[in-house]
């Protein structure tokens, strides 16, 4: 009788450790895949942040001399702090540049008409254009 005890004893224990592998290797997978959503939904903020430029960019190209238009890009992405700018990339060509959670995401501007002395920020921003040149002031 104690033999079976023990036996059955043992049984329970390689059957819990058994089950509390099973959780644990489950939890695993369900924790890495909210990381991979959480990180594709702040991938895509982050994007549509720079397609906001990006497509304001487009408007001021297609439109005659004497546009201007205000702007505003979210404080934050994704409760998340970022950085936007835009700065002169290789060979002079503008590019948008999005900080956020250690990443960045650029876009080259395919167009060479935006000033240098644009400059973009979180918040409030304002664009317009003049001779010829696009020019993106922060308002803030």
């Amino acid at each position: 009788m104690r033999t079976r005890r023990a036996q059955t004893s043992m049984e329970f224990v390689i059957l819990t450790g058994f089950m509390l592998l099973a959780f644990l290797s489950f939890y695993i997978v369900i924790q890495s895949k909210l990381v991979e959503a959480n990180t594709e939904n702040t991938d895509n903020a982050a994007k549509q942040a720079e397609l906001l430029v990006v497509n304001e960019l487009r408007v001021a190209e297609s439109v005659p001399d004497g546009y201007y238009r205000e702007f505003e890009l979210p404080p934050k992405i994704n409760a998340m702090n970022y950085n936007i700018s835009i700065m002169n990339g290789v060979a002079g060509t503008p590019e948008i540049v999005v900080k956020y959670d250690g990443r960045e995401r650029v876009y080259f501007v395919p167009q060479t008409y935006v000033s240098t002395l644009s400059n973009l920020s979180k918040g409030k921003n304002n664009i317009s254009k003049n001779n010829g040149m696009i020019l993106i002031q922060s308002m803030t």
